[in-house]
């Protein structure tokens, strides 16, 4: 029919010359016609409210004057000839069911997706990194998060690993300056050097959890937390471990001074460290931590953490550490009666205990948080035991050495040894006195003799020319000191002097008398004394 069409042309009944053009449009003039119902008997009325001509230029063939334009015979308004309205951006159409497919529901985008236009049958998903807008009208992208620097929590982890730094930093600096004295020598200095360096690492590393989590700062924290920690125990356990060596040794001889010598000791602390730069080693090769964007756990929300490569390679590293930390804390607890000055046995004990508590509860912790609170938590265990540590074990040291240099003497770390001795070889004899008395009692006999009557260094003799008190108070700090031993018998004390070079004699004949008479009785304590030492 087209190809005859385009070569039609004829007149109709109204006399007018109809033609087609050679697409097969039909080339004429158009009259618009809009029917009204009239309001005097409701007939129909035909207005001519526009019309087509095809002659005339694009644009102006068509002309309608919307004004005269009547709809349903009566309204001005368009009506809506649609079942349905239009779609918005940020909805789609939806199909309702046993309705005509012109017949549709707006429905809503889903989170991640998106529709710009209207009407649009479906909407768009969004690309990984981004997310839509609250219309649904497009996408934006993802918020990043991770433990940053700017972050008031960030912020306050990076104060306080300064001031961790700033405190080792410190005590370091005090025990530099009172090298020499009785409190720093008794604490072996060299090793007290190097623990506070592996605190200053311990401290350190906790800013490489801090910031965008990179592939160099993935594959450098945690064997820099694990080698500090590490070398910061190896450091107390081998102090613990000599010095409990040294007091419990019947003897002790040139054999126990060689074999625990200063380089036997760093050869110690760099065998046990070594075992962790090996765990370390084999991680970095077999499975090294890297960057990870995790858009799993929450979608409009990328989590920048690290990806630890195995597990098992850092259970292996947080348990080494503590297998360490409990062979410590086994020596820190033996030795917590020796004397103080040459071992904080107790203080070691307490950071002992404070290092378990915080790493049993990170373990909960690191399991049941995610994204940038993974790296917090470790930051706090980190900084919590690093704390603990500095705290329990150099505090109480710097606290002598700045505020009571009365107690950082020779004297006082004599005094305590000597005490400590003394003790030991009371319990002794207080031992075979017990046993001595429950042999006699059953054969018969007199009971043995009490631990005050064999062990007795307080001398019963009157002073019959006395001194002032400030004068007493000035000898003893020059001559010796008093120890008190109690047991569940009763109370010994023990009286020690040491032969140090008098630079102000006494001219006085009755201070030269007593000075002589107290000498007399030193030298039966101190006889007394070395009697009792082979008792150990």
């Amino acid at each position: 029919v087209l190809k005859h069409l385009r070569h039609l042309n004829f007149t109709n009944n109204m006399g007018e010359q109809v033609d087609f053009d050679e697409f097969g449009d039909l080339v004429g003039n158009y009259s618009i016609i809009n029917w009204h119902l009239s309001p005097e008997d409701g007939s129909v009325v035909f207005e001519e409210v526009g019309h087509y001509n095809v002659y005339a230029k694009k644009g102006e063939r068509l002309f309608i004057n919307e004004n005269k334009i009547l709809w349903s015979g009566f309204s001005k308004e368009v009506p809506f000839s649609n079942c349905s309205r239009d779609c918005l951006p940020g909805t789609r159409k939806g199909i309702i069911e046993g309705e005509p497919t012109c017949c549709f529901e707006c429905v809503d985008c889903p989170d991640g997706e998106y529709s710009d236009e209207t009407d649009a049958s479906a909407c768009d998903k969004c690309p990984e990194d981004y997310w839509s807008n609250e219309n649904h009208t497009s996408c934006i992208p993802k918020q990043i998060e991770f433990l940053s620097w700017t972050e008031p929590f960030g912020i306050a982890l990076t104060l306080f690993a300064v001031l961790g730094i700033f405190l080792t930093s410190f005590v370091l600096g005090v025990f530099t300056k009172f090298r020499n004295t009785p409190i720093v020598k008794a604490t072996n200095r060299e090793l007290s050097y190097l623990l506070l360096f592996s605190l200053l690492c311990c401290f350190s590393s906790s800013l490489f959890f801090i910031g965008e989590p990179q592939n160099w700062t993935c594959r450098l924290r945690q064997p820099a937390f694990g080698i500090s920690f590490v070398l910061c125990i190896s450091c107390i356990l081998v102090k613990t471990n000599r010095v409990l060596l040294v007091f419990e040794a019947k003897i002790p001889t040139s054999l126990h001074r060689k074999w625990w010598g200063l380089n036997l000791q760093f050869l110690l602390v760099f065998l046990c460290t070594f075992v962790q730069i090996v765990i370390c080693v084999i991680w970095l090769y077999t499975a090294p931590p890297s960057s990870y964007r995790n858009h799993e756990l929450e979608d409009e929300i990328i989590f920048i953490t690290c990806h630890e490569g195995s597990l098992m390679a850092l259970g292996f590293l947080i348990g080494y550490t503590c297998l360490l930390a409990a062979i410590c804390f086994f020596f820190a607890f033996k030795s917590r009666k020796l004397p103080e000055n040459f071992n904080e046995a107790k203080f070691i004990t307490f950071s002992m205990l404070i290092f378990f508590i915080v790493w049993i509860s990170f373990i909960p912790a690191y399991a049941s948080t995610y994204g940038k609170f993974v790296s917090a938590v470790e930051v706090i265990a980190i900084l919590a035991a690093s704390f603990g540590l500095l705290a329990c074990i150099f505090f109480n040291k710097v606290y002598i050495i700045l505020f009571k240099p009365s107690r950082n003497t020779i004297e006082e770390v004599r005094c305590s040894t000597a005490a400590h001795a003394f003790k030991v070889a009371a319990r002794a004899t207080l031992r075979r006195s017990n046993v001595s008395r429950k042999r006699s009692n059953s054969l018969g006999g007199s009971t043995g003799s009490t631990p005050s009557s064999s062990i007795s260094s307080k001398s019963n003799h009157e002073d019959p020319f006395p001194l002032p008190a400030s004068a007493e108070r000035q000898r003893q700090q020059q001559r010796g000191c008093k120890q008190k031993v109690s047991f569940g018998s009763g109370t010994v004390t023990l009286s020690l002097s040491f032969e140090e070079p008098q630079k102000n004699a006494m001219a006085n004949r009755n201070a030269k008398r007593r000075n002589s008479l107290e000498a007399q009785n030193s030298d039966d304590s101190l006889m007394r004394h070395r009697a009792l030492l082979p008792l150990q």
